[in-house]
């Protein structure tokens, strides 16, 4: 991931992102909205507010409002939130709360 925009672990990040087609790592802390084709949130990272994309891994923690095409969650993710995506994975492990439902 080369060409992604990368929030390292430690930094603190507020405000609105909007990333293009460039894939967009958060391995630290995330407050606002981002907009993206691609979003990952490692274990490390933190996410507050809202993300719009066509593919999202979660693995850290998620507090907002997502919409996507693609959602994978890992076992190291806590989530609370409203989730709606066409395609879901949850592994075992996942601490997920809040609301699921279908991208419109």
């Amino acid at each position: 991931m080369s060409n992604a925009t990368t929030i390292i672990e430690g930094m603190i990040m507020e405000g609105k992102l909007d990333a293009g087609e460039a894939p967009v790592l958060i391995a630290g802390h995330f407050t606002g909205e981002l907009n993206a084709n691609e979003v990952i949130v490692d274990p490390s990272g933190v996410f507050n507010g809202e993300i719009n994309a066509q593919r999202v891994e979660l693995a850290g923690n998620f507090n907002g409002k997502l919409i996507t095409e693609v959602l994978a969650v890992g076992a190291t993710a806590v989530i609370d939130g409203d989730l709606k995506s066409n395609s879901l994975t949850i592994e075992l492990g996942a601490e997920v709360s809040g609301t699921i439902g279908r991208k419109s």
